[in-house]
């Protein structure tokens, strides 16, 4: 593989250890990724050790001719052959580098020009450890039949959110509404992110006042919330415009902002050995 597509895998590569337990790693792997990347479409090594998985991955669309190309820096993991402890593993290629950094568990990989990365690397103080090896293991495609939830669930939000979209536009503004989804509605190749963009088209020209939009609009941003974290819903009612009640299971590694979108008045239950967070909410005046 030439250093040119080298790079452009490299710079496209993500890696890091997460919480498994008895989880699947898979799962897990996907899931983060999907957060990160936007995409199920996935290459990836994923290694388990004492209750955490390490991993690289990368949008299957960078692979390019890597397909078979070994990464050195996954020998370098805890456990494995090249592993020196804490510290910058370090592969030079000419004018650029890239470095995976072990430092108390945590795992991070960068990609850069070689003097920048070296700029950075300096503050670390931290042992740096040239790579000479040529062994590792390749990235390979994550099968879509074992991707978890995730696609059933955006699957799911397709159809689901796209249906009551279309009823509900007959129900308050006839055919005509309904007619602004038709091509939507056919389109086989949707992302998360156009069905949001699509709602939110829609229920602008559908008044915003009348209950049901206001009920699919907050539904809407619940839904979205859920999948682009990689996670599931388990209840969901809502009655009213305030009356809402709901279940979710996240990856328990998502960030605040997350959970703000679900609202302030959410509690939330770690479940470690799992790798999920469970994320209620309770209809005011009612204990869980």
């Amino acid at each position: 593989m030439d250093t040119g597509a080298l790079k452009t895998l490299y710079s496209n590569l993500i890696a890091g250890r997460l919480p498994v337990g008895s989880g699947s790693a898979v799962n897990v792997v996907s899931n983060h990724a999907y957060a990160i990347l936007g995409t199920n479409r996935l290459h990836a090594v994923v290694y388990s050790k004492a209750g955490y998985v390490y991993f690289f991955a990368v949008e299957s669309r960078w692979m390019g001719s890597g397909l078979n190309v070994d990464i050195p820096f996954v020998d370098c993991l805890p456990g494995k052959p090249h592993h020196q402890g804490d510290g910058v593993y370090l592969q030079q290629l000419g004018d650029w580098a890239a470095a995976l950094i072990i430092e108390s568990g945590n795992v991070q990989f960068l990609c850069n020009e070689a003097e920048v990365l070296e700029d950075h690397l300096l503050g670390l103080d931290l042992p740096v450890f040239n790579i000479t090896h040529t062994t590792g293991e390749p990235l390979r495609s994550i099968p879509q039949a074992i991707l978890g939830v995730t696609d059933r669930i955006s699957a799911w939000i397709h159809k689901v959110s796209l249906a009551t979209l279309a009823v509900s536009a007959l129900v308050f503004v006839g055919v005509h509404a309904y007619g602004l989804l038709s091509s939507t509605w056919n389109t086989q190749h949707l992302n998360v992110r156009a069905v949001e963009n699509d709602l939110n088209a829609t229920l602008e020209k559908i008044s915003i006042q009348q209950p049901l939009a206001m009920q699919l609009s907050r539904l809407q941003q619940v839904t979205a919330t859920v999948v682009r974290s990689g996670g599931w819903i388990e209840k969901y009612t809502i009655k009213g415009d305030k009356s809402e009640q709901f279940e979710i299971v996240l990856p328990s590694w998502v960030s605040q902002d997350y959970l703000d979108q679900l609202g302030r008045d959410v509690t939330t239950d770690l479940r470690d050995m799992d790798g999920l967070l469970i994320v209620r909410k309770h209809q005011q005046g009612k204990k869980p």
